[in-house]
């Protein structure tokens, strides 16, 4: 297909060279059309004319022997022998006769009668009709020209307020293009309907363009809080073992505080292995039931129990590990024996949880940034991740966290997830329930092998 020329390609142009174009053509063929029938009428009234006049200036001449003079009229006038030789003539005649009947010859229109004792003629010059048909072609010739400029103004128009919009979509494009500001929200007020549908289509790909690259981003944002996360829990219970394993290997230990580090040891090791394997199975579920996973996430504390059967939609790994980071963080930013409190309950759609201590609580400065990463505000240690790793967890998931705190007065973080339908076999009157995921197991339950030592925190 043969590339448009440089000059064509632009829509304004094409439309305004169509539309001339177009009218020119039509008008031309107008023109042509009411010149050859005003012609061909005129001729035809010229030729009865004629006959008439032939008959009634024949018979002038038989009954007087005279004959009229037409001159001023453009017609001519001649009598022929029964020969042929011209006897008699007014105007500009041929000197033999030419056949009888109507003929045309050389811009004349003649007719030739026989009458007693010879010939009559009469002709008149084609220029009769000529002269009509001539200032008809000029006068539609104006007509055109000016028809052609009217089309051309009114193409020129129509084209602008097409280009506008479209020209404008285009910029938008670009821009959108260079930028990556996909939250454009592209006008949609054109009088065109195929322009206006254009950009609704726009619109509408903006928004899943939109929609894709935020999902995108959360889910990059998931997968950044997932490894923060995964060092926040190891961390602890790794460094436990670690300074345990070197006290033991210091063979400064008495044989009562060896069992009881053997057993911190066990103890934090069993911790760090069910939180590896949590790794591999944290997405193995997409829904879980609250009830069960956060009397494993309490570790012990005061539990206000909610409505049973509540399933939400997160993991019940990630349930359990984003609790376990709140009370993590209510355990270590309060004196020990700390009132730590976990219940839940259902509002509307939202499954609501809490973990509310009664401690120390955070002054309104350090509560502005407890959502930010890196943060500790108390000067107590820890990486400054808890909050905002359950933050970015929770809402990737649809779902929200809060705080409410105060100087004294004790801290309520409120984390809500959307309520899921129990799934098919999960939670309904004689459905199986699912086997206990041994990397969810309390720390009490892991067996001691050193009797009935209990551990206690080593300086």
């Amino acid at each position: 297909m043969a590339k448009p020329r440089p000059g064509l390609q632009s829509l304004s142009r094409r439309l305004l060279l169509a539309m001339v174009a177009l009218v020119g053509a039509s008008l031309l063929l107008v023109d042509f059309g009411a010149a050859y029938f005003l012609h061909s009428v005129l001729e035809q009234n010229l030729e009865l004319q004629l006959v008439n006049a032939v008959q009634s200036d024949a018979r002038f001449y038989l009954r007087t022997g005279g004959v009229r003079d037409g001159r001023a009229f453009g017609g001519s006038v001649a009598v022929y022998d029964p020969s042929g030789r011209r006897i008699a003539s007014f105007g500009a005649t041929p000197g033999e006769s030419p056949p009888l009947g109507v003929s045309r010859q050389r811009g004349v229109l003649r007719d030739v009668v026989l009458i007693p004792g010879g010939l009559f003629l009469e002709q008149v010059a084609m220029d009769t009709v000529a002269r009509p048909v001539g200032a008809l072609e000029g006068v539609l010739a104006v007509v055109t020209l000016a028809a052609v400029l009217l089309a051309a103004t009114v193409a020129v128009g129509i084209a602008r307020s097409l280009a506008a919009p479209l020209s404008s979509l285009s910029a938008e494009a670009a821009r959108i293009s260079e930028t990556g500001d996909l939250e454009t929200h592209l006008p949609q007020d054109h009088g065109v309907r195929e322009i206006r549908d254009l950009a609704m289509s726009l619109q509408r790909m903006l928004d899943r363009l939109g929609q894709m690259f935020g999902a995108l981003e959360a889910s990059e944002q998931r997968e950044r809080a997932l490894r923060e996360m995964t060092l926040h829990d190891l961390r602890t219970p790794l460094s436990t073992v670690l300074g345990t394993l070197e006290l033991l290997s210091s063979g400064r230990l008495k044989r009562d505080e060896a069992k009881e580090a053997a057993v911190l040891a066990q103890r934090e090791a069993a911790r760090l292995a069910a939180r590896i394997r949590n790794l591999d199975t944290r997405e193995s579920d997409a829904l879980s039931e609250l009830a069960p996973t956060l009397r494993r996430a309490a570790r012990g504390h005061k539990l206000e129990e909610g409505p049973q059967g509540l399933w939400v939609a997160a993991p019940a790994a990630e349930v359990q590990q984003v609790l376990g980071l709140l009370v993590d963080n209510a355990e270590r930013h309060n004196p020990p024996g700390t009132s730590v409190e976990v219940g839940w309950r259902q509002e509307h759609d939202m499954a609501s949880v809490w973990v509310r201590d009664r401690g120390v609580g955070m002054t309104p400065e350090v509560a502005a940034h407890a959502f930010e990463r890196f943060y500790s505000g108390d000067g107590q240690g820890g990486l400054g991740l808890g909050l905002a790793l359950a933050r970015v967890l929770v809402a990737s998931r649809g779902g929200s966290v809060d705080l409410a705190t105060g100087a004294g007065k004790g801290t309520e973080v409120t984390i809500r997830w959307p309520v899921a339908t129990a799934p098919t076999g999960g939670n309904g009157p004689g459905a199986a329930r699912r086997p206990r995921d041994p990397a969810a197991r309390q720390d009490s339950e892991v067996p001691a092998p050193f009797g009935d030592v209990q551990p206690r925190k080593l300086l």
